[in-house]
């Protein structure tokens, strides 16, 4: 059963602007917790369900609200039927319907081919790792430069 991603909203019960606390409520504890610090003393705390196939992080700048989402699971998948493990070639036969997008070859010596598809304007990064859309990761919609649109 195919699981869907709302770009701008989020998927199922679980939307962006959420609590840690409402999530946990909603899925149970996560099975990893990353804390990845700031330069600016501000903090990101990265909630990683594996059994699902899903992360999300809440952001200090925002009071820890839930502000991303990246899939890598098949279950998940976004208008136009888009989901990870769908092939480059076939993903890149309706980016365009997305929006315009900007690509970034992330190609390093002795790793993984990856590139980064990047949809500014609906907020959404596509990964691609060796011929395949390895995550999708997705964000809230601003109303301005500064100011989130959460969703109601």
């Amino acid at each position: 059963m195919k699981t869907i991603i709302v770009p701008g909203v989020g998927f199922g019960y679980l939307k962006f602007g959420m609590s840690e606390e409402e999530v946990v409520d909603l899925l149970g504890k996560p099975d990893e917790i990353e804390v990845q610090e700031m330069d600016d003393d501000e903090s990101i705390n990265i909630y990683y369900y594996d059994n699902i196939g899903v992360s999300m992080s809440f952001d200090s700048m925002e009071e820890f609200r839930l502000v991303e989402f990246a899939f890598d699971d098949s279950r998940f998948t976004m208008e136009k039927e888009f989901f990870p493990g769908m092939s480059k070639e076939l993903f890149l036969q309706h980016a365009e319907e997305l929006g315009d997008y900007d690509v970034d070859d992330l190609t390093e010596e002795d790793s993984d081919v990856t590139e980064l598809y990047v949809f500014e304007d609906k907020n959404i990064n596509v990964w691609i790792k060796d011929g395949v859309v390895d995550t999708i990761q997705i964000g809230p919609f601003w109303s301005d430069d500064e100011n989130i649109s959460w969703p109601g």
